[in-house]
């Protein structure tokens, strides 16, 4: 079955990541903790890593199947006067329940991490990793692969990964592994094994929960998803109109299209969060075209002032967070900055309305294909979590904010830009 196929690819030494890309309860988890624990009584005094989603989750959910796949009795009781993995199971040496790491009797260790917190591993060295659930680490996934393909030497071990997932819509997971792209879409120079299972070849379930799932996801738009592992489109997404065959263009052929240099942008602030620019140019038929964007964490306004400076942006609107020294500072360097209408269910309404088709079925927004944070936020950016701590929205905001604010306080478009009726339906293509 799936899990012996996967089992098999891990072990065989041919693959930098295995992924076992199941439906949900299709044993990933379980077959995640063993192979590690198998791994590090393989090799005494090695060290391995657990990776969770982040700590309060993996604490009730990766952690626990670490423990219940050690061998012995209530390994999964951690309470005030139990230590449940150190005193229950005859592998376990220790228990660091302070660090969370696990040390087994032939001396190797296995750290439980957290992918929000993956940077405070980036010092060690480990034989194997396991990943569970790295479909929902968001966009970190691409910087914590490359950091932990850096950390698999040093000591003995099989010096692979091996990743159990559920396929949630076109995501970083996504992108790695079945592009084999990084966050730039450059090829990830990775050998890549992807093993698909569904829950309904699972032979640890039984029937009553295998009709459950059936009942539950059979015939619905979570089928592909939710019972065999693959990856669909999110659901419940703000902008459910945007797709990559519609709104996404060859970068020269956006550039094409755009008339002159009239241009718009929109900034987002940040700094553990990404720094967000984005270039909004304009078609003759009233479109708006996202040409570029600057998107780097833990950078500064003059950051953003130099890329615009340097790539030779034409001179616009800046409509930006409200943060005024940085207004300040677009401005004294040549641009209109001023403050965006940041309402947010208005701003997401015009933003629809450009995704959608006019009369002549041309859609109001495009994408250069330069523009892959741009193309990764519009196709995951939930619903659920507008407003929220969790949404992924930086290049999101900035979009709304140039295209609200610009309806909103009369920047119009340029003076060539017109609405045809008729004359260009002999035309086809993306777009048009």
């Amino acid at each position: 079955n799936a899990q012996r196929e996967t089992l098999d690819a891990v072990n065989s030494g041919d693959h930098d990541i295995t992924a076992f890309l199941g439906g949900y309860g299709s044993g990933k988890s379980v077959l995640g903790a063993r192979w590690l624990i198998a791994k590090a009584l393989e090799y005494p005094g090695s060290r391995f890593l657990c990776m969770g989603q982040d700590f309060q989750k993996a604490k009730n959910t990766t952690y626990p199947k670490l423990y219940e796949a050690l061998p012995g009795r209530e390994t999964t009781r951690l309470t005030s006067g139990c230590n449940g993995p150190e005193e229950n199971s005859p592998i376990v040496a220790d228990f660091n329940r302070q660090d969370y790491r696990l040390t087994l009797t032939n001396g190797s260790t296995i750290t439980l991490g957290s992918a929000d917190d993956y940077a405070r591993y980036a010092g060690a060295e480990f034989g194997a990793v396991w990943m569970d659930e790295p479909s929902h680490y968001g966009e970190d996934l691409h910087d914590l692969l490359g950091m932990i393909t850096t950390r698999l030497r040093g000591v003995d071990g099989p010096k692979t990964q091996l990743w159990t997932l559920t396929g949630e819509g076109y995501n970083a997971a996504w992108e790695i592994l079945e592009k084999r792209e990084d966050a730039d879409g450059n090829p990830i120079g990775l050998n890549v094994n992807v093993v698909t299972g569904s829950v309904l070849d699972n032979p640890y379930s039984t029937d009553g929960e295998l009709q459950m799932f059936r009942r539950k996801y059979e015939g619905t738009g979570k089928e592909k998803q939710a019972l065999h592992g693959g990856f669909a489109a999110a659901t419940g997404l703000v902008y459910s109109q945007f797709s990559r065959e519609t709104h996404v263009i060859d970068h020269a052929e956006a550039a094409d299209r755009v008339t002159g240099d009239w241009r718009i942008y929109g900034y987002d602030a940040g700094w553990s969060d990404p720094r967000v620019v984005v270039e909004i140019g304009a078609t003759d038929y009233d479109q708006f075209v996202i040409l570029d964007e600057f998107y780097q964490s833990q950078s500064h306004v003059e950051d953003a002032v130099r890329w615009l400076k340097q790539n030779d942006k034409p001179q616009g609107r800046i409509y930006c967070e409200h943060e005024p020294a940085d207004i300040q500072k677009f401005s004294r360097a040549g641009f209109a900055a001023i403050e965006a209408e940041k309402s947010i269910d208005p701003g997401i309404a015009e933003v629809r309305r450009r995704l959608e088709r006019d009369d002549n079925d041309r859609v109001g927004l495009l994408v250069s294909d330069r523009c892959q944070h741009t193309v990764r936020e519009f196709l995951s950016y939930k619903q659920d979590h507008v407003g929220t701590s969790q949404a992924e929205d930086h290049i999101c905001d900035s979009v709304r904010y140039a295209i609200h604010t610009n309806e909103h306080k009369g920047g119009g478009l340029p003076t060539s830009t017109v609405r045809l009726s008729g004359s260009m339906n002999d035309l086809t293509g993306n777009g048009i």
